[in-house]
């Protein structure tokens, strides 16, 4: 069985900000993303507060949902070094 990795804090809410954000630029609600990508408005709700870290699966659904690409929601993370995130 595979073991979990228990990521920091600082990365769920550095994704949720980088999620909010793009959703707010594109006019959408928590709920027309929810209603989009098939997942409910909490689960939208609970990814922007960085309560929860989404699979590739859930990566790809927000993306199609915003109308982005899967790496705009990941720029935060660009030019930052990942070990520093990680190390917590």
């Amino acid at each position: 069985m595979p073991r979990r990795i228990k990521l920091p804090a600082a990365v769920g809410e550095m994704f949720g900000v980088r999620l909010r954000e793009l959703r707010r630029k594109h006019q959408l609600t928590q709920v027309q993303v929810a209603e989009r990508s098939g997942m409910m408005q909490n689960h939208i709700s609970e990814l922007e507060n960085g309560v929860r870290m989404p699979s590739l699966v859930t990566l790809l659904k927000l993306a199609a949902a915003i109308g982005c690409k899967p790496t705009d929601l990941l720029t935060p993370f660009n030019g930052i070094a990942l070990e520093t995130l990680l190390d917590e």
